[in-house]
């Protein structure tokens, strides 16, 4: 057989495609506190995260998998030729470290690749990267279209507050947003795996309007897009609206990266 794919669990992707059986998915965990260690999308759903976030006077932190998972991960495809692994960016998370010191413990071809994003956009990532095996395209071509989409990927999220990006440590050059004005709603987007501004907008019709005005000429070429959000699914309805366009797939973003952007946090990624 040809290709497999494995990813971690910040990865947004319809479920019939994570059950796939060229697909593997090695989640991160996070802790509220060193009693209470959860594994990402599984020991709680997303209503339970957010409830505990916003109630917990300890803010979770997140760690990556363990080498052991990722060889646990490539060793169940030995039915497949070639293991193409696509994590998120390293400036968020260790987890592409953990890939690799993975594939040196294991006899086979793996290639970990960086897709210097998260959640919708590495979805679409890993998405083109299954219509080029579905195609009949070989580990080369798969990862030449890997390549290419994360060079054309796009994430712009919107968010209710910086809060948690600041706790979280995961703020990057948005940093000096912090201490502005009290209704800055900013749109911020995914630039080389770092979280950085995109546009200052005041009120939340304005920051809709700013997310639109990048978005709109994606939508109306076709380009593949997808969307995501914590909490926030009026104000994603109305994107989805405006832009007249359903997309890959919709996800509500699991605990890991939902703990760095916040409740009321939502966007979309487009390729």
């Amino acid at each position: 057989m040809t290709t497999a794919i494995v990813t971690d669990s910040t990865t947004s992707l319809p479920e019939e495609v994570r059950e796939s059986p060229n697909v593997r998915v090695v989640p991160l965990t996070f802790s509220f506190g060193p009693e209470e260690t959860y594994t990402d999308k599984v020991d709680l759903s997303n209503a339970q995260f957010y409830e505990k976030l916003e109630r917990s006077t300890a803010f979770p932190t997140t760690s990556q998998p363990p080498a052991g998972a990722f060889v646990e991960a490539y060793e169940s495809l030995h039915a497949y030729d070639d293991v193409l692994v696509l994590t998120l960016s390293r400036k968020f998370s260790g987890t592409y470290d953990s890939a690799v010191m993975a594939a040196g413990m294991v006899d086979r071809p793996v290639e970990v690749v960086d897709t210097k994003s998260a959640e919708m956009g590495s979805g679409l990532i890993l998405l083109e990267a299954l219509r080029v095996i579905d195609e009949g395209g070989d580990f080369e071509e798969v990862k030449r279209t890997v390549e290419a989409a994360i060079r054309r990927c796009k994430i712009l999220f919107a968010v209710g507050t910086l809060e948690y990006l600041e706790k979280s440590g995961r703020i990057g050059r948005a940093q000096r947003l912090l201490g502005t004005a009290l209704d800055l709603r900013p749109v911020l987007r995914v630039d080389d795996g770092e979280v950085v501004p995109h546009k200052r907008a005041r009120g939340r019709k304005r920051q809709m309007a700013a997310l639109l005005e990048e978005a709109k000429p994606a939508a109306e070429a076709g380009r593949p897009l997808a969307y995501g959000h914590v909490r926030a699914w009026d104000s994603l309805t109305e994107l989805r609206t405006e832009l007249g366009v359903k997309g890959q797939f919709v996800s509500e973003i699991g605990g890991v990266v939902g703990s760095h952007v916040g409740p009321g946090a939502y966007g979309v990624a487009f390729l």
